[in-house]
């Protein structure tokens, strides 16, 4: 599961430059973003690692295109656990999944909502079947395909200290 950022966390309007940048096109060189944001290329790696020391910078990635490399099947489903006590259990299950991309604990009637790309529909009915109705405390899911995708955005505009709305 990913590292906790401490809510209290501020950035600065240089930091949220730099988290612009970088998430916008995560090769680009430490000296063009220092020329970006008029710092030093030394200033900005300090920068960044103290973003990633401090969990607001996750991980560095490529963003792969699902359908292109085979997985052309993107699904939402929502997991039903008929006891809290089973959570912990399918948690370490699901993250261990490579075709669960997101795990959401959300409100209303069932308790998590999981974005999953697979192959084709057999592989989802596979993934629904034996991988997580199977597990214990999984009492139901429902399911819901997308047909399409209109925005798939990994961006994150940063909230900067004392910048207005």
């Amino acid at each position: 599961m990913s590292k906790q950022v401490n809510i209290t966390t501020t950035i600065d309007e240089r930091d949220g430059k730099i988290l612009h940048l970088v998430q916008r096109d995560a090769s680009l060189a430490q000296a063009e973003i220092a020329r970006q944001v008029g710092l030093s290329t030394a200033a900005v790696h300090e920068r960044l690692k103290k973003l990633e020391a401090s969990g607001i910078i996750r991980r560095w990635t490529a963003i792969v295109d699902g359908a292109a490399v085979g997985a052309g099947i993107t699904a939402f489903v929502e997991v039903f656990l008929d006891h809290p006590r089973h959570e912990p259990a399918l948690l370490e299950r699901v993250v261990r999944l490579d075709e669960v991309l997101e795990c959401h604990h959300v409100t209303g009637e069932f308790s998590l909502l999981l974005k999953v790309r697979v192959r084709d529909m057999e592989a989802l009915r596979q993934l629904l079947l034996h991988q997580l109705g199977a597990l214990e405390g999984v009492s139901r899911t429902r399911t819901v395909v997308a047909l399409s995708t209109v925005k798939e955005e990994t961006y994150v505009a940063p909230v900067v200290e004392g910048r207005d709305r």
